[in-house]
């Protein structure tokens, strides 16, 4: 049963660094370093995101979130407007170049997808989605995300 239990997660984590690989592969047209582009990707499903949200969806500290915005702007993917209300606080709005590079990674991802559950039937993958819905919950159990406050 351990040896199973071993495999079992052996192999959930070489599916995971399959699809990473192939993700990674695929949008590397996109000009954007990984978590550059998952910075790219949330700002354009949340236009409203803050740096602090960003880095709470993110698990990292604002910090980093805020040297990869900086690339981002180099870049031209994003531009950072200031709010009117408060000159301490910048919007951040992806570019017509950054909404280029979601549109592209957004038909790259559904080109993996296919690729990956290629032969699986619908059956197959509702049991695959239940079965990885309830791996996530049992280890949910023992995670803590980062929120850079501290449990009690």
């Amino acid at each position: 049963m351990e040896n199973k239990r071993h495999q079992i997660v052996d192999l959930f984590r070489r599916s995971d660094q399959v699809i990473r690989r192939s993700m990674e592969c695929r949008v590397r047209d996109t000009g954007l370093h990984r978590s550059q582009h998952r910075i790219l990707m949330i700002l354009g499903r949340n236009p409203d995101c803050s740096q602090t949200m960003l880095a709470g969806m993110l698990e990292v500290s604002p910090a980093a979130v805020a040297v990869a915005l900086k690339k981002l702007e180099k870049s031209g993917y994003i531009e950072r407007q200031s709010v009117e209300s408060d000159n301490r606080m910048n919007h951040v709005v992806v570019t017509r170049k950054g909404k280029e590079a979601i549109r592209l990674s957004c038909v790259y991802f559904q080109e993996v997808e296919s690729a990956l559950l290629d032969g699986f039937s619908e059956e197959d993958m509702e049991d695959l989605k239940r079965l990885l819905e309830r791996l996530i919950q049992n280890g949910e159990k023992y995670y803590q995300p980062v929120t850079g406050k501290k449990s009690k």
